[in-house]
């Protein structure tokens, strides 16, 4: 299954950014998918097409902008799991602040994370809970667009 899925993946990327899929990336796309390949496919395409959309490759963890980004703790997987054995992924909202970060900036935290965190085979299998926290917020640290961009990409994974 994982190689058909690679195949055909790969047979259909004309994007010279997109890297080849590897049996790593296949078997993640499979098992959020019950091992259906057309299902994880699409899952994979949409994925892919937000990436593109919101210029979400090539970026470095340890270069400026995003390092800083990420030092600010604002978007974090948590070191526990839930009950069920889910990752724990928290936006500390109070800690964003629009003004002084770009939208492209802050989603490569976010999906840095997020890959990093998917690396797991256990958060593979259980799943991720997502906690948007908005306790002690003002009206300057909410951004709507940023929100429904991290809950689109959080939808797909």
């Amino acid at each position: 299954v994982v190689k058909q899925f690679i195949d055909r993946i790969n047979s259909t990327n004309n994007d010279s950014n997109r890297k080849a899929v590897t049996p790593a990336i296949a078997a993640r796309f499979l098992l959020a998918r019950k091992y259906d390949i057309t299902r994880a496919m699409a899952l994979y395409e949409q994925h892919e097409l937000i990436r593109q959309r919101e210029g979400l490759y090539g970026f470095d963890p340890l270069n400026e902008p995003l390092r800083a980004e990420l030092e600010t703790g604002k978007f974090t997987i948590l070191p526990g799991r839930d009950a069920s054995g889910a990752a724990i992924a928290l936006f500390t909202a109070n800690l964003h602040y629009p003004m002084t970060v770009t939208h492209k900036t802050t989603l490569q935290g976010v999906v840095y994370q997020l890959d990093v965190a998917l690396q797991s085979t256990e958060t593979q299998k259980a799943g991720l809970v997502f906690i948007y926290d908005m306790s002690t917020s003002k009206y300057s640290n909410f951004d709507y667009d940023l929100s429904q961009k991290i809950l689109t990409l959080l939808k797909v994974r």
